[in-house]
């Protein structure tokens, strides 16, 4: 009698459990294998998304759900419908009842919706495999096809950020029609919420019908045209304001732990167009402050910077013409034969640093520049367009921000165009990051306050007011000997001597 087969590798048991090929073995469902449940994704659409997408675009969508001021704006506008007042009085939701309803059913809501949507958006047609229909999932397809929208849909493509948009956008639409069902037809609701999570125990035609009523009335497509025509103008207002680079950096930093989901959360027209006011400054100063900003650099990287890297160009294709002196004196006929062949060396200093900056009150003062359109650049307007060509020449490794204490700062161009300035001025703070961090890194701060901490990882630029003088006596004469400290004063560069004092 042959024996029965031993299976010793897990993975050919589990292969062999799902094919149902030991089922001779244990025969009845509460068996050993009867409970194990194969995970599978319930996403309707492919390719599935990356994880830490998915957590990035999940943190988006919590952020813009729990806006309180776009929920309620929604319920005012339902509040004024004829629906609203058929509701009996005693029945008729608040703001506060209505913004409840509204998250209980965005946590009920399928997850993963969010993301076929996103990926309806982001994804060429072609790219996207459906998955089957069936009873249970008919519902969620009825939802999928009123999401979709080809013109939003050639703005999207391939853009993660402009994808969030319209997936957050609908999403909060279903969500706000599906509360307004509750009051004004809570059977027709039920329905609906049994269809989507593939329960319903009758006919889909009814679900359909309750989606009808849901979305087909006047309201309904009036409120999907006003959500499809926002998310539009919001990626215009995107693509008017920051360039592709921002854009996916905005949407990269959507799952840092702050708190607030990023702000690709928070995106609307008027955060647009605060971001977009707040760049066009950074733009600004920097045409102003350019030159300095140059100077500055050249001072403080010097000092750090031993390392270089060494290239060779066509001399024709350089941008170093200190190559032409060497041309021109070669002989006429040597300058003919060997034109083509000759290269110019140029020496560029590398390696990152980290940029420090002091956010006290004082830094909201005049650092004694205007801009060209005639307006007053503010120290931490300087800071933040230092920053900015930093992060441009791709030097800038991390943005600290200090006033009483140290706290880390994210550094796209978005952040920094944020940055704002508030509080006191404790520079051994910045100090001891620095020593802790280990990096070379250039404080820019006015100098308010006393230092007893020398480091020879610290370079200071000491803006419009700086006083160095503050720092203990010892601490100055070694940032001074070693040429470690300058005060910009909006026109001209200075040095420091011993005693914290302009040269």
């Amino acid at each position: 009698m042959a024996s029965p087969k031993n299976y010793k590798n897990v993975y050919t048991i589990l292969e062999k459990v799902k094919k149902g090929e030991i089922k001779s073995y244990y025969k009845d469902d509460e068996g050993l294998f009867g409970k194990i449940n194969f995970y599978k994704k319930p996403d309707l659409i492919k390719p599935y998304m990356h994880y830490i997408d998915e957590w990035r675009l999940e943190n988006i969508m919590d952020t813009h759900m729990k806006d309180t001021k776009a929920v309620v704006d929604n319920y005012n506008k339902f509040a004024k419908t004829t629906d609203f007042k058929k509701i009996d009085p005693k029945q008729q939701p608040d703001q506060t009842a209505f913004y409840q309803k509204f998250q209980e059913n965005y946590k009920k809501f399928p997850k993963h919706m969010a993301k076929d949507i996103f990926k309806m958006y982001y994804n060429p047609i072609d790219k996207l495999d459906f998955e089957d229909r069936d009873e249970k999932n008919h519902t969620k397809f009825k939802f999928l096809e009123r999401a979709n929208n080809p013109v939003g849909k050639i703005m999207s493509e391939h853009s993660n950020l402009k994808s969030a948009i319209y997936a957050r956008n609908i999403l909060s639409y279903f969500i706000t029609r599906m509360t307004i069902m509750d009051f004004v037809d809570p059977n027709a609701s039920e329905d609906i919420k049994n269809g989507l999570n593939g329960q319903s125990d009758f006919d889909n035609d009814g679900v359909d019908k309750a989606m009808q009523d849901m979305m087909d009335s006047k309201q309904g497509k009036s409120m999907l045209d006003d959500t499809m025509q926002k998310a539009q103008d919001l990626c215009k207002q995107m693509d008017d304001a920051m360039d592709g680079d921002v854009q996916d950096q905005m949407f990269e930093n959507a799952n840092k732990p702050d708190g607030d989901g990023g702000m690709a959360g928070k995106l609307s027209p008027d955060f647009m167009r605060q971001i977009a006011a707040r760049l066009e400054n950074i733009n600004l100063s920097m045409g102003s402050l350019k030159e300095k900003i140059k100077k500055l650099l050249d001072k403080s990287v010097s000092y750090f910077s031993s390392n270089q890297t060494t290239e060779y160009e066509d001399l024709f294709n350089s941008d170093n013409i200190a190559g032409l002196e060497d041309y021109e004196l070669l002989h006429p006929k040597l300058r003919k034969i060997f034109a083509e062949d000759l290269q110019v060396k140029n020496t560029k200093k590398v390696g990152k640093i980290d940029l420090y900056i002091d956010v006290s009150g004082s830094m909201s003062s005049n650092c004694g520049v205007q801009n060209s359109n005639g307006q007053s650049i503010s120290k931490i307007d300087f800071c933040k367009a230092f920053a900015a060509k930093l992060k441009g020449m791709d030097m800038l490794n991390d943005i600290y921000k200090f006033d009483n204490r140290v706290k880390k700062y994210k550094n796209d161009l978005i952040s920094i165009s944020m940055l704002d300035c508030g509080g006191g001025t404790t520079i051994d703070e910045a100090i001891r990051s620095i020593e802790k961090q280990g990096v070379n890194a250039l404080v820019i701060t006015d100098a308010e306050d006393s230092c007893s901490i020398y480091s020879d990882k610290a370079f200071f630029i000491g803006v419009e007011g700086a006083k160095f003088n503050y720092f203990n006596d010892n601490v100055i004469k070694e940032y001074a000997n070693r040429g470690q400290a300058v005060v910009f004063n909006g026109q001209s560069i200075s040095k420091v001597n011993e005693h914290g004092e302009i040269i």
